[in-house]
């Protein structure tokens, strides 16, 4: 799939990787029908889409921030807890 060794990776990571390809084919596709559909029609007002395009970016964006910094706040919990074990 792409040059990508998805064996080594876990689960949480190719949920991720395969997540971002779906949607980054989904937004190709609207970018590219919107292009078209101006191409063709250039007195319809696609502001609309436009708008649309750019709250789907902007809560991707914020899903994959939030899930990235979960990750990293979790890690670190475990790391304290097994520093806390290894300490007694």
């Amino acid at each position: 799939m792409i040059g990508l060794d998805l064996s080594t990776r876990p689960t949480t990571e190719i949920v991720v990787i395969l997540f971002t390809l779906l949607i980054c084919a989904v937004m190709l596709i609207t970018v590219l029908g919107i292009t078209v559909q101006k191409a063709i029609h250039p007195e319809v007002d696609l502001s609309k889409a436009g708008d649309a395009v750019f709250n789907m970016i902007s809560t991707i964006i914020g899903a994959l921030v939030g899930f990235i910094s979960g990750r990293a706040y979790g890690r670190r919990e475990e790391r304290d807890v097994i520093k806390n074990d290894t300490a007694k």
